[in-house]
């Protein structure tokens, strides 16, 4: 009876087992979607989206590339993601286009923030990452300026990479002369461009790039000042930037995006108990006790620059954490203009920069940890806050003078070793924030309000609930195994990881989300085997560190649908850690190979180790591999049976098969006298072929049956593996080694590809598919790759595996996104839902379940910029909302408060910058700098019309004050002008006050002197002549008409509006806060944004004004109508775009007889 090698074929089970159509090599599929022992989902289940963000990005109609069709959906290269670096600290973002970015090692993960599904890995970085922004979208969006997904990252050497998410490219990358980034971030005025990049640079190197082209706009280095650490750009007023350096807070008045700024920094300096210190730049920043050493923000600073500047020694700080002089956080508050939030341990204190002087202290509560971060809030006055022990509490104002605690959150488990490295919140609703933890766990907290049951607390209680959690791989080191083909094309493949700590997970290849967990042993995982679709092969040992050591090692069965783990092997004493384990081709048994031992068969059904017909001849092992044999028996019959085929030592072969429970040697086979070159350490099967390798790093082609032998002398070292593709009719072979792997074409012998990684390596592999590889990696990591590109693992998003699971409208088209955002704003989009492939299930449900067409117009308008986030239409319609009060709206009072001061009604501004004067004179009594605090608080009481209240603080003062006299001089004068009707003494007043605005050095002080006898249209001229636009607006919306704020405004909007200054969105939002509304739609006209014109003349319809406007603005609104007709009809909504066409007169008549005749030109005959 002859015998010859052939594959696989049919092979007769147990009826307990389900056979794969493939060896232990296939790798082309994976294990069904079914509940687990150990749910570990990342995604809890479906939440509605309600009305929050869900912005569209560019998607490009052509699939996928490098992507190959597994089961229903396409494996992708992409990587998994796992523990953290510490120079991965503080490297996490989540945008306003509803995504969290974060850096883990060298990669960058992207995961949609509401479902917590990972939809992007980019890895386009060397190095460590550690800066990760996102975006802003604070620009109006249309067909030539279109929703983008872009991130920028930095790594430790200072590479700046700016990315098209959406495609998985990198748009530009640049870096200055490898210089470390301190701090980076986009710059939120964009109407000019969207492209500004500040970049932070040691030695004080201020740098504004172009994100798009990679080139330097301009450079500025602070030379009074050694190290800046970082920066916070100031939401309210564009031209303003603060500053932190290792000698205090540091502040700039006169940013541009245009130039370099020609002035140097000035310092700002306090005290948390209300004691200022305006001293020479050279002194450093007052501690919190007047009794102590200056050095607590500095030590600060520079434990903290050791970690975010220098980046080379993580553990550098000697500063005790818990110090309660020592400053956390520093910056602007969101939600209050001109106000900074410093972050105490034990404290948040609210500095105001009008005053140079806190006003407000808040302390926590003597049971509450201290405090490691906080995040304000833009659209309320409150803050979550991070403990030091993992917890989450919320605190709001309640009124102007008291905060509210919400209770906090269940305290997050942390260990010895694993902390919080970093803290963001959700830009959109502000109702979620988000822990990324060093062990690579991503937590979403919400907070949930309801009906107060306390009569003394607020009119709304607030609680915190853990709603999502993104599940990493688990600590390094880790082994992984490539799922067989499932035999049902419903069932998904799935990609097995072993973990040092006794875990098994499960990742879906198709979705990349962690599917099941289960929990093997205590012992490390040191290998794992797939039998069939349904059962996994473990084995487990303690890790060694010396080679030669003895361990107790387990083997176990485990049921990845009912999880149970059958345990078939436990050693009663030590022995020789295992090497490998080979299951055979039938699923009926499998191999043992022990580093220094004999060999060991066992049978899978009943869990019996079979016995050696001669156990002296049985080798100890190298390497072994099971071989099905094709033979004829005597009656001409085919015969299959499945030989085991070992190495020894010496590199001799032998063969053996199973007979019942006894394993025999073949002596007859073409194996038995076949002998090779070298110390044998892997060896694969595929077809007739054999591939080895050996310790010197050769490479042996063997072809048994025709007792043909190749060997490569490739000088790599130790070959620690060998995989072939499991892809039909090709012969690739994965070969590692320490250094690096190689992909080889087994029958030419020809090397396809290489790796050899620098910032990792590869501990093991296996096959996904026929051209993608697994790689575990040293850093935590598991990458994908296409073997034939090893420069990345980044691909394009994979929009139909995504679409139904993420709800966003960055997974459309432009088209499609074009045409579902004027659906929405027309309240007619019945049409787009007939269509779910194109928009997705979770857009479509969410359209259907929201009846959004029944919502008023300016509702739908809010909701379009909140589901697409679409930062400047939010604030647009938010002011349209304000400015309309006629128009119906049930989110009016879900949206009532302005994040701008200059924004506020009346009684709202003057409750807000009386609160801030008198809070600050009462923390200012007994400080240091209190005098000149103190004289700021006093004319600004005098400008707001509160004379009384300014003359009271000015008698009360210690007649041993240096400027006694002349204080009390000032409340005289107060006090007589306050009744003086003169024209003599008014005419007096009004020259001394011009004399001083003229000398550019009295400004304020004859500011107030015009104020004090009523000329407060005169001293808003005089401001807004010496540039103080904001303090003009402030004074005109307390204590002028209607008419002439409405004046001084659009004065204002002329000045935002000038090419140097170019701030036309901002002038827009005024000029609907004014009411010239006229204004308003010339400026949307003559920025070409008709779509956001067309609606807002709808809105006017409401408003019975339409006509008016009309009337005033006859070309206008013509060319609005017509512009947004011609943008419907290239969108595609021909009947609605007829409908504009009848609005805009004779032209746009001819222009519905153009539709007309084009739409019937498309008809299908």
């Amino acid at each position: 009876m002859s015998y010859s090698t052939a594959d696989q074929g049919a092979i007769p089970t147990k009826p307990s087992l389900s056979a794969s159509s493939e060896s232990e090599n296939s790798a082309e599929t994976a294990t069904p979607e079914v509940p687990s022992l150990i749910d570990t989902s990342s995604r809890s289940a479906p939440v509605s989206p309600g009305i929050r963000i869900l912005p569209n990005s560019p998607s490009p109609t052509n699939p996928p590339v490098q992507c190959e069709n597994a089961g229903t959906l396409a494996i992708c290269p992409t990587a998994l993601a796992g523990s953290l670096n510490a120079h991965n600290e503080g490297a996490f973002d989540w945008g306003w286009q509803g995504f969290i970015a974060y850096g883990c090692q060298s990669l960058v993960v992207v995961i949609d923030a509401h479902s917590m599904t990972k939809v992007q890995t980019l890895d386009h970085h060397q190095h460590l990452v550690s800066h990760v922004k996102w975006a802003r979208e604070n620009y109006c969006h249309g067909p030539r300026q279109p929703y983008s997904l872009r991130l920028a990252s930095a790594d430790i050497r200072g590479n700046l990479v700016v990315y098209d998410v959406y495609k998985g490219t990198a748009q530009s990358r640049f870096s200055d002369s490898d210089a470390p980034i301190c701090d980076m971030a986009w710059h939120w005025h964009q109407d000019a461009t969207q492209d500004m990049l500040l970049v932070l640079h040691p030695g004080s190197n201020l740098v504004l790039w172009n994100a798009s082209t990679g080139t330097i706009i301009w450079r500025k280095t602070y030379q009074r000042i050694d190290h800046l650490e970082s920066f916070d750009l100031d939401p309210h007023q564009a031209d303003r930037v603060l500053f932190i350096a290792p000698d205090g807070v540091w502040m700039q008045n006169d940013f541009t995006l245009f130039r370099a700024s020609n002035s140097e920094l000035r310092r700002v300096a306090w005290h948390p108990n209300g004691k200022t210190d305006q001293s020479a730049p050279n002194n450093g920043p007052l501690p919190k006790d007047l009794n102590q050493s200056p050095t607590s923000l500095r030590s600060d600073v520079r434990r903290r620059a050791a970690r975010f500047l220098y980046r080379s020694t993580p553990t550098a700080s000697t500063v005790a954490l818990d110090d309660p002089n020592l400053v956390a956080e520093i910056f602007f508050h969101r939600s209050v203009h001109d106000v900074l939030v410093a972050v105490y341990p034990r404290q948040i204190v609210l500095v105001s920069l009008r005053y140079l002087c806190p006003y407000r202290t808040i302390t926590i509560d003597k049971a509450s940890a201290d405090l490691l971060s906080i995040l304000p809030l833009r659209q309320k006055d409150g803050f979550f806050c991070l403990h030091t022990n993992g917890c989450l509490s919320f605190r709001h104002a309640v009124d102007r003078k008291r905060y509210e605690t919400v209770p906090q959150s269940e305290s997050t488990r942390l260990m010895k070793q694993c902390k919080p490295y970093g803290f963001v919140i959700d830009p959109v609703g502000e109702a979620k924030c988000s822990i990324l933890m060093n062990d690579g766990r991503v937590l979403v907290w919400s907070l949930h309000s309801g009906a107060s049951k306390s009569a003394e607390s607020s009119a709304k209680s607030f609680r915190l609930n853990l709603t999502h959690s993104l599940t990493p791989l688990p600590a390094a080191p880790l082994i992984l195994q490539a799922g067989p083909r499932p035999s049902n094309p419903d069932r998904s493949q799935f990609l097995a990881v072993g973990s040092g700590k006794g875990n098994v997970q499960l990742y879906n290849l198709s979705t990349n989300d962690v599917g099941r967990e289960y929990f093997i042993q205590n012992n490390a995982v040191q290998g794992l085997k797939w039998i069939t679709e349904d059962l996994l092969l473990v084995f487990h040992y303690p890790n060694t560190t010396t080679p030669t050591a003895l361990v107790k090692s387990e083997v176990s069965i485990l049921n990845i649908i009912t999880g149970a783990v059958r345990s078939i092997r436990k050693s009663p004493s030590d022995e020789s850690p295992i090497r490998t384990i080979k299951v055979s081709p039938t699923k009926e048994h499998f191999v043992i190979t022990f580093k220094n031992g004999v060999p060991e068969v066992w049978s899978i059904a009943d869990g019996r180790k079979l016995v050696w017909h001669r156990t002296r001849a049985v080798p100890q092992a190298t390497a072994a591999e099971w071989v099905r044999v094709v033979g004829t028996d005597m009656g001409g019959g085919v015969t299959r049976q499945d030989l085991i085929l070992f190495v020894d030592l010496n590199g001799l072969f032998q063969a053996y098969k199973v007979k019942g429970n006894i394993v025999h040697e073949d002596k007859t086979s073409v194996f038995a006298t076949q002998t090779t070159i070298g110390h044998i350490t892997a060896m694969c099967r595929k077809r007739n072929k054999i591939v080895m390798g050996d310790v010197d790093g050769s490479l042996i082609k063997w072809i048994p049956s025709e007792s043909m032998a190749e060997t490569k002398n490739l000088n790599r070292g130790w070959i620690k593996s060998i995989k072939f593709s499991p892809k039909e009719r090709t012969m690739w072979a994965a070969v590692l080694f320490n250094d690096g792997l190689d992909v080889w074409e087994i029958e030419t012998m020809e090397l396809i590809n290489q790796l050899k990684p620098k910032q990792f390596k590869v501990t093991s592999l296996d096959w996904v598919s026929g051209t993608h590889l697994a790689l575990c990696c040293t850093d935590g990591t598991i990458r994908i790759f296409d073997f034939r590109n090893f420069h990345s693992c980044s691909s394009a998003i994979n929009r139909e595996a995504l679409l139904d699971r993420v709800s966003s409208a960055y997974l459309l088209s432009h088209e499609a996104l074009w045409k579902a955002k004027s659906s929405v704003l027309l309240g007619q989009y019945s049409g787009i839902l007939s269509d779910r492939k194109v928009i997705g299930e979770g857009i479509a449900n969410f359209l259907q379940s929201s009846n959004l067409e029944q919502m008023p117009l300016i509702d739908r308008c809010l909701a379009s910029a909140l589901l697409l986030g679409d930062e400047s239409d939010y604030h647009f319609w938010k002011a349209c909302m304000r400015a309309m009060p006629w128009t119906k709206s049930v989110l009016r009072e879900t949206v009532n408060h302005s994040d701008c001061s200059f924004l506020l009604n009346k009684e709202a501004l003057k409750e807000l910058h009386f609160d801030v004067a008198d809070s600050t004179l009462k923390c200012a009594r007994g400080s240091l700098g209190r005098l000149d605090c103190l004289r700021r608080c006093v004319q600004d009481l005098v400008a707001f019309g509160e004379s009384s209240r300014a003359v009271e603080y000015l008698l009360n003062l210690d007649s041993h004050e240096p400027r006694y006299y002349e204080d009390c001089l000032k409340a005289a004068l107060l006090t007589a002008l306050q009744g003086a009707t003169s024209e003599t003494v008014q005419s007096t007043i009004k020259l001394v006050a011009t004399n001083l605005i003229a000398s550019s050095s009295f400004i304020a002080a004859g500011v107030e002197l015009l104020c004090s006898i009523g000329k407060i249209g005169d001293a808003c001229r005089y401001l807004q002549s010496a540039g103080n636009y904001e303090d003009a607006a402030t004074l005109a919306s307390l204590r002028l008409s209607p008419d002439e704020i409405k004046d001084i405004y659009l004065r204002w909007v002329d000045y935002l509006c000038a090419p140097e200054i170019n701030q036309r969105s901002f002038a827009l939002l005024l000029s609907l806060h004014c009411g010239s509304l006229d204004r308003a739609l010339e400026l949307m006209a003559t920025s070409r944004h008709f779509e956001r014109a067309a609606i807002f003349l709808r809105l006017c319809d409401e408003g019975g004004i339409l006509e008016e406007i009309r009337d005033r603005n006859p070309v206008i609104c013509e060319a609005i109508y017509l512009e947004y007709a011609r943008y419907l009809h290239g969108v595609g909504l021909r009947r609605e775009a007829l409908e504009f066409c009848d609005k805009g007169g004779k032209n746009g008549r001819l222009l519905r007889q153009e539709f007309e005749i084009l739409n019937h030109d498309n008809v299908p005959a």
